[in-house]
Parts: structure tokens; C-alpha cells; sequence
């Protein structure tokens, strides 16, 4: 009897386990394979350091700020400015996630279904074309693998995602995220992004500006406002909408900005950056090299808030050029231009033909205009080299009452500094170089903060600041810290008489400015007011080098002092910064305060860092008072009357050293201090009659206006120990009950050292005063044919000529 046929349902269940198991074989094979690619790909990996990603500082943007919060500079090698999660509104973020990642908070570091998805299209493609990152494999991709696209590198990434994930949490990973990612135009990061297309920081942006924000990091030179305003606004409305459909924000709210125009700032780019104090700009970064290195330099995002007020750097720099462009006329330099005679072109040239270099000043002939000459400029001929010398509308050398052709005619001889050099047939370019240069520093007397810095007629980042690094001789306005010295000895007084008659130093015959003419016995106030040379280097060579020294050292110059008679005329080598710092202790009345540049420096994480500078009392404040009231003789009636036009109490004193070479003036109120100098990058004579009252002085007026403008005049208080004495105008003696009220004047005092005799009608002077420093008043009588010897003789005894110093 044969068997009975098995039922069909029994033969589909054979075949269903049979698929069954097919389909498990294939799943452990395929699970073995997945496996087995993920190990093999993946041994290599290294632990994540997870420290090292949490010290995270990328390259970033330093800020130099003014001291109201201005942006005056920054410092960068890459545009970013990090910013911490706590600051991210939550718009800000819900907007990165509906534009990267929508279930960034649900996810473990990747996306599946995103996986698969792009899979099956780079599987279609035939090549990697789609990608899939969550935001936590961008991080990782960003900061633990390179950039390219292979199986390999995206295995490596999907295993360092999870490791990640466990590691650091889901806020952590943003904050990762938001500030290293690139948006076009050289920025990385939301907020040094938002900066630049918004105008602020991105604690401040609404939510179109965030959606458009979130739509540039999939192609930031693509899709930039800036180059496809079209483009960049349908990848706002989609992340609008995608932030719709995913609930974080109501239809009709976004509607708004879907139906509204791109919200860009009218300062994008860089017009944040507000020019004009470059000089305190470099100082910062100087002084951040110093603290914390080059190499740390652009990874600082520091905050450096300076000490400068722009409003007062301006006219500061405004009151330097009108100087300049005064000097400039009075002597010639870019202006009054004649046609040179034929005969003497060819020396021009002659002069010209050297080994040409960019910086070199030189003379040269100013040709014919023709077809190709621009409108705004002239060629010149320096030697065989033509020069195109351009003439900036409103500079120094455009004179606006002239056209080009008339200030500078053909044939006449204009200095060049050359810019480039000349190439095949292209001319060298150059500027008008012929005019001296000039610095002036501002400071506050009460904080010792520099308020305004010029470092020059067109400063620009890295230039060199003649305000801090010109060393220069200040001459006669250095006469102060001697006459200072003389004072604290307390043998001789405001009153005390000096004879100004010439003698000889080891055949050093020094002389006044007017030539051989003298005045006779005359008080040290007089012939500080009259800057008289001869009883300047009578103190000096009585009190001694090392008492000037040591009153200059206590009153705040660094610079290296001479140390032979010639230190009285201001030979030395000073900065204006230099010269700065002691008028600032002698404003200060002797209590010394380093100036300062820097407020305070902050970078996120460290503790801020202010300088600390303690003041110190280093000279006696009765002696620095009668010094500074001898200074207001100066103003009041001596070389620097100009300086009345302030409208209020001023001391202050000018300088002008050996063949008018540099003009000075330093002085200063009881809330201000200035020091402003005109010379020559590479010395030479400024120009015939160019004194430090002349030059300088105009310079110094300017910026002293702007500074005391909105304060009302304040007068120099004489210390409780000073004492005040009627005294004989002609004798210094206490003045006679009798006595004429224009024959008598007040007087200061240090308390002991006041007068006790009174002046007799047409009586020698006596007591406390000084008929004679050296003994015998007629040891030099004979002495006639001194007055005959040269300044070649002066100078060959290394020191210089004063004929031409008039203080």
C-alpha cells in the first residue's frame, strides 16, 4: 500500500524554514562582514583625549578696543570668536538642528535611517556623493579625522561618534560644533559669523536671521548673502520650515521672515574696525607677545581695552598734519616749486643716479605731462629712473588753491621717497618725501593714561612710532630736571641770582641763542623763562652730572643720560615718550606714575589682567611746585607765549636742539600733559628759524584744546611748606617797604630757604644770592679771544654748538 502524499502546507513550511534559514545564515554572515569591517577599519583608532578636546582653543580674533568699547583693531590669523552654550539662544540652536541634525538629542552620534539613504544613492552614483553626518560625526570629522571622503574614513568616524557621545555631553558637542564651523568670507564660528553679516553678536539675532545663519555651513561660498542673495534666501526658508514641521517655532512667526527680505547689517564686511589709533593697536600687540608669546598670539581671543580716546586722537593727529603742512610752507618742502635753470638739471639727475632702493628719499626732475601721465599725478626723473608720484586729494602736499601742474611745474626739483622700483618699462612709484615728521602724546595727569598717540603723519599697523622710538635730543626742554636739581639742593632758589656771562670748558665756549649778547646777574627764574644756556650749564656744572641724574632718574627718563655740561642743553638721546613720563611726575607734583597704554587685558578663562602701577612720591612736592611755577614763567612771558592761547594755567618749556635738528615742547596743566617734537626721520636741519616754540609748539596747542575742552581751568596749589616772599625784582632781597610795586614780584619758596635781607636802593645783591658760582667773577677777563673759537672746535671736544639754541 503506498504512502499518502504529504499536504502542501507541510512542503511550504519545509521551504519557509528553509528561507528562513538562508535569510539568519545571511544576516550573521552579513552582521560577521559589517563586523569585521567595522574591527578592521577601526583598529587603528586611537583613544579620544577627551581633556585635550575639552581645552578646546582654535585660532581666534583678538580685539584691540578704545577705552569707550570701540573696535580700533584685531589681530587674527583665522576670524573666530568663541562663544560658550549659555550664550546660544535657543532659536540659534533649534535652527542648527533643523538645518544638520533634527534628532540630534535622540540620536548616540548617528543617524540610520539618514545612513541608508545615503547609501542607496552613492550606491546609484556609483561614487560618494551624499553624506549623512549627524553633528556629533562633524565634530569629529572636524577635530579627530581628516576631511576626505572614503569607506574607511566614514567607518572611523561612525565608531568615533559613539565614543564621543559617551564622552562629552549633547551641550558640550554643540558648543563644539557652533564655534568651529566655516561660513564664508574668511569666518569660522556663529559669532564671529554673525558679527560680520548682522553686526552683532549672535546673542542678539531674531530667528531669520539665525535660519540664515544655519544655511550656510552645507556651502558657505555658495550660498553667502553676499554673492547669491537669491540662493541664501531659499536655504532660509527652508531651515524656516523645516523648524515649522519640527515645532520650534509657530508658522505665522515664521511666516514673517519667510515673506521678508534678507536682514543684513549695513556695516558687513569689516566696518566695524574704526581706524586712526593704529599706534596704540601695535602697542597691544606688543605687549601681548611679551606676556604670552608669539606662537599663543592668535589663539589668545583676547579683549585688549587701551587707554586711547579717539575723539582726542583725531584732532591730535588733525593739529600734527595742520603743523606739518605750516612747516611745510614756511619752508618750502612740496610747495613753492620753480623751474630749475637748464644749467643746473643735469646736477639734479647727477645727484639721483645711485643704487636705487624702496625708502630712499632722493631728488628729481619733474617732466612734462603727457598723454599717459594720470590726472592725480606727475612723473619725475631720478637719475635714469621715472618716478609716477601720486598726490592724494586733501594731503599733506595738496595745496588746494593750486592744480597739479602749477605746485608742481616741469623742470623743477621735487624729493621723492621711492615706494617700488622700476620694472621693464613700468615707472617706479613714489611719493612727495621732503618734509620732516612729527609725534605728540596726550596723558591724564590723575591716572597717567595716554589719551592720544601720534606716531606720525600717516601711521599705519607696524609703522615705525616716533612717539615711543625716536631717540632724539630734546634740548632745552630737558633744562627742567637741572634747574629740578639745582632746587632740591636747597642752596639756590627761584630768586637766586646767576651771572650769565660765558665761560670756558676745557675749550668749550658755550653761548646763548642771541650770540655774545648777555644779560648779567638775572634770577634762575628769568633764565629758565628766557631758556638762557650759559646759566643752564653754571647750575649743572656746580651741582654736578650726578645730581641731574638722579632728579631726571627719580622723575621717570629712562633714556641714557650725558654725562658732560652739554647733558644742561639736552644732548641726550630721549624718546617723546621718555620725555613724557618726567613732565608727567612734574605734573603729578613729584609723585611718579608709569604712563600707560594698556587698561586691562581679558581672555576667556583667565583671570583679567590690569598693570599694576602704584605711584610713588620719588621728589619732593614743595620742590616740583616752585619748578612748575617757574614753568608758567616760561609761558607767561618767555619762549612759549604761544601756549597762552590754552586760555588757561600752563607750565611747560620748549626745546629746539644743536642746528635747529628737533624741535620740542613739553608741558602741561593740572589735569593734562603733553610732549609734541617735528624732525627728520634721518636728522638733519628742519629748517632756518624752525625753534621748538615755532615747530612744536602749534602741535602741542592743538591737542592740549581737544584734552581741556569740556573741563574748566584749574590752578596750580602751592603745598602747605611753601612759603611766598615779596621780594626786589633786580636783587632777589625782600622787597623794601618803600619799593615800587613794578619793582617788586611774589615769590616761592622751599620753607628755610626764603630770603632774610632787603634790598637796598641800587644795593649789590647780598645774602642769599649768588653773586658768582666759580670765586672771583673776573677769572675769565682775559679770556677775550674764547669768544672767537668755532663750533668745529666745540664739536671736535664732543660737545655741541648751542649758538643756534633757543630753548
Amino acid at each position: 500500500m503506498s504512502e499518502a502524499p504529504r499536504p502542501r502546507s507541510s512542503r511550504l513550511r519545509k521551504v519557509a524554514l528553509w528561507c528562513l534559514g538562508l535569510a539568519g545564515t545571511g544576516m550573521v554572515l552579513g552582521a560577521g562582514t559589517v563586523a569585521g569591517v567595522f574591527w578592521y577599519y577601526g583598529r587603528g583608532i586611537e583613544g579620544i583625549d577627551v581633556a585635550a578636546i575639552r581645552d578646546y582653543r582654535p585660532p581666534q580674533v583678538t580685539r584691540i578696543v578704545a577705552r569707550d568699547g570701540v573696535v580700533i583693531g584685531e589681530i587674527f590669523s583665522e576670524r573666530r570668536t568663541l562663544v560658550g552654550y549659555e550664550d546660544i539662544p535657543a532659536h540659534v540652536e533649534n535652527a542648527f538642528l533643523a538645518a544638520e541634525d533634527a534628532d540630534f538629542y535622540n540620536h548616540e552620534g548617528m543617524d540610520y535611517l539618514g545612513m541608508v539613504r545615503a547609501m542607496l544613492s552613492n550606491i546609484e552614483a556609483g561614487e560618494i556623493r551624499q553624506g549623512a553626518s549627524t553633528i556629533t560625526q562633524q565634530v569629529v570629522k572636524n577635530f579627530l579625522l581628516s576631511p576626505e571622503r572614503t569607506f574607511e574614513r566614514k567607518i572611523q568616524e561612525i565608531l568615533l561618534a559613539r565614543r564621543l557621545e559617551r564622552a562629552l555631553s549633547k551641550r558640550e558637542i554643540l558648543e563644539l560644533y557652533l564655534n568651529e564651523i566655516y561660513f564664508g568670507h574668511g569666518r569660522y564660528g556663529i559669532e564671529e559669523a554673525s558679527r560680520f553679516y548682522f553686526g552683532k553678536s549672535v546673542r542678539d539675532i531674531n530667528i531669520g536671521q539665525a535660519a540664515l545663519l544655519a544655511s550656510l555651513p552645507k556651502a558657505p561660498g555658495k550660498s553667502s548673502p553676499l554673492k547669491d542673495p537669491q540662493r541664501s534666501k531659499e536655504r532660509q526658508v527652508y531651515v524656516l520650515q523645516q523648524m515649522v514641521r519640527h515645532g520650534w517655532v509657530q508658522p505665522v512667526e515664521a511666516d514673517k521672515f519667510i515673506q521678508g527680505p534678507l536682514e543684513l547689517s549695513p556695516q558687513t564686511q569689516d566696518a566695524v574696525v574704526v581706524p586712526g589709533a593704529q599706534e596704540f593697536v601695535d602697542a597691544a600687540r606688543e605687549k601681548l607677545i611679551a606676556m604670552y608669546g608669539q606662537e599663543r598670539l592668535d589663539r589668545l581671543g583676547a579683549t585688549v581695552t587701551t587707554t586711547v580716546d579717539l575723539k582726542l586722537q583725531a584732532t591730535a593727529h588733525a593739529g600734527l598734519m595742520e603743523g606739518l603742512v605750516a612747516l611745510d610752507r614756511r619752508q618750502g618742502y612740496g610747495h613753492k616749486i620753480k623751474p630749475t635753470p637748464e644749467k643746473q638739471q643735469p646736477r639734479v639727475l647727477e645727484k639721483g643716479r645711485v643704487p636705487l632702493h624702496v625708502g630712499a628719499v632722493l631728488p628729481g626732475l619733474i617732466q612734462p605731462r603727457d598723454a599717459s601721465t594720470p590726472a592725480d599725478a606727475f612723473v619725475v626723473l631720478v637719475g635714469d629712473a621715472r618716478v609716477l608720484v601720486k598726490v592724494r586729494e586733501g594731503s599733506r602736499y595738496d595745496d588746494p588753491k593750486l592744480s597739479l601742474d602749477e605746485q608742481f611745474p616741469p623742470g623743477g626739483v621735487a624729493m621723492v621717497r621711492l615706494l617700488t622700483l622700476p620694472t621693464g618699462e613700468q615707472p617706479a612709484q613714489g611719493e612727495i618725501g621732503s618734509g620732516p615728521q612729527a609725534a605728540v602724546l596726550v596723558a591724564a595727569v590723575d591716572t597717567g593714561e595716554v589719551l592720544a598717540m601720534v606716531g606720525g603723519e600717516d601711521y599705519q599697523r607696524g609703522d615705525f612710532n616716533r612717539a615711543t622710538a625716536a631717540r632724539r635730543q630734546p634740548g632745552s626742554s630737558f633744562k627742567p630736571f637741572v634747574y629740578g636739581a639745582a632746587l632740591a639742593t636747597e642752596k639756590y632758589t627761584a630768586a637766586t641770582l646767576v651771572n650769565d656771562s660765558p665761560e670756558i670748558y676745557e675749550k668749550w665756549r658755550p653761548t646763548n641763542f642771541e650770540a655774545d649778547e648777555y644779560r648779567g646777574d638775572i634770577r634762575l627764574r628769568v633764565a629758565l623763562t628766557h631758556s638762557v644756556n650759559t646759566i643752564a650749564i653754571k647750575l649743572l656744572d656746580a651741582i654736578g652730572f650726578e645730581a641731574a641724574h638722579t632728579f631726571a632718574r627719580a622723575a621717570g627718563i629712562r633714556g641714557e643720560l650725558a654725562s658732560n655740561l652739554a647733558l644742561a642743553l639736552g644732548v641726550s638721546e630721549l624718546t617723546p615718550l621718555d620725555v613724557l613720563s618726567g613732565y608727567l611726575t612734574l605734573a603729578r607734583g613729584g609723585s611718579r606714575l608709569e604712563p600707560a597704554v594698556i587698561r586691562k587685558i581679558e581672555i576667556p578663562g583667565e583671570p583679567a589682567w590690569t598693570p599694576e602701577r602704584a605711584p610713588q612720591q620719588t621728589l619732593r612736592d614743595d620742590i616740583v611746585f616752585i619748578l612748575t611755577s617757574m614753568m608758567t614763567s616760561v609761558v607767561e612771558e618767555g619762549t612759549a607765549k604761544a601756549a597762552r592761547a590754552l586760555g588757561r594755567p600752563s607750565a611747560g618749556k620748549t626745546g629746539t636742539s644743536a642746528e635747529h635738528r628737533d624741535a620740542w615742547y613739553a608741558g602741561y596743566t593740572p589735569r593734562h600733559v603733553a610732549v609734541a617734537w617735528v624732525g627728520f626721520d634721518v636728522p638733519k636741519k628742519i629748517g632756518k628759524g624752525e625753534t621748538g616754540g615755532k615747530a612744536a609748539l602749534p602741535i602741542w596747542i592743538a591737542a592740549m584744546k581737544a584734552a581741556e575742552a569740556d573741563h574748566p581751568p584749574l590752578p596750580f596749589v602751592p603745598p602747605a611748606s611753601v612759603q611766598v616772599r615779596t621780594i626786589d625784582r633786580r636783587t632777589g632781597l625782600l622787597a623794601p617797604a618803600d619799593a615800587k610795586p613794578e619793582d617788586v614780584l611774589e615769590e616761592y619758596f622751599i620753607a628755610g630757604t626764603e630770603p632774610i635781607e632787603t634790598a637796598e636802593p641800587a644795593a649789590l645783591p647780598t645774602g642769599d644770592v649768588v653773586l658768582d658760582l666759580y670765586g672771583d667773577g673776573d677769572e675769565h677777563a682775559d679770556a677775550a679771544p674764547a669768544a672767537e673759537t668755532p663750533a668745529a672746535e666745540e664739536a671736535k671736544n664732543g660737545l655741541p654748538s648751542v649758538h643756534d639754541d633757543p630753548g
